[in-house]
């Protein structure tokens, strides 16, 4: 079920002061991508098969936040690449092992992650990382499919129908996903939309990544949400065009 060592995290004070020493040994990084369930913003610096990860926390009162403010900046955690990543943190709980959170969480890239307490794992704590199905690489994307668009200056998550996708940018037919609810139960009593999709043109200069919708585990797709509240598809309320 082990793959391979899957990255190396590191807590930093500030991503931009410490990937200075790392671009300077000749790694690249990734875009920054904001997890705010974990309030902090990681970057990843690939390293062979392997990758550094530097999280920096958003909040101070942050797991990785009140790490530093008792530890100070260093090694974190490290992540092993597993398959069948339920199976395996329930065969550890059921050995003894304490699993954090409750069980696998949604991470960084698409992946799902579980956590092992540090007591349990020699005063380490260790991340076990399944990562997410290529098969839903952006290269695979096709109009029509559901995506979520992470943008940058400023910040903001766009989710909708692709109409197009090239070099310079993707055309969405999406909203903003703050609005998202709202827009659902519109629909849901069939009031005319005060806030809904609108087609817009995102270009590649303000695009960090784009995902395609899809379940994760127990986690339902937003596009899997919109159909179980309005028992009709996306596709069906704002028309298909593959």
């Amino acid at each position: 079920m082990i793959a391979k060592i899957n990255h190396i995290g590191i807590a930093v004070k500030s991503l931009d002061e410490r990937l200075r020493f790392w671009k300077a040994l000749g790694l690249k990084p990734g875009e920054t991508e904001l997890l705010a369930s974990e309030k902090v913003q990681v970057s990843f610096l690939p390293v062979g098969e392997s990758s550094i990860e530097l999280l920096e926390p958003t909040d101070g009162d942050s797991p990785v936040g009140r790490y530093i403010e008792k530890r100070g900046e260093g090694i974190h955690h490290i992540a092993l690449q597993v398959t069948e990543l339920d199976s395996l943190l329930g065969a550890l709980e059921e050995a003894g092992f304490q699993v954090l959170h409750g069980g696998a969480q949604p991470g960084a890239d698409g992946s799902r992650v579980g956590f092992l307490h540090p007591r349990s794992c020699g005063g380490v704590l260790v991340e076990l990382v399944e990562e997410a199905d290529r098969k839903d690489a952006p290269g695979t994307m096709a109009p029509g499919e559901t995506v979520l668009a992470y943008l940058r200056d400023p910040q903001e998550k766009i989710w909708g129908v692709l109409r197009s996708l090239d070099a310079s940018g993707i055309v969405l037919e999406g909203i903003d996903l703050g609005s998202f609810d709202d827009w659902i139960s519109q629909v849901e009593r069939g009031e005319e939309s005060v806030v809904g999709p609108s087609v817009v043109f995102l270009p590649m200069s303000r695009i960090e990544r784009v995902l395609l919708d899809r379940t994760s585990g127990d986690i339902p797709s937003l596009s899997e949400r919109f159909f179980r509240r309005v028992g009709r598809s996306v596709l069906e309320v704002l028309g298909d065009c593959r």
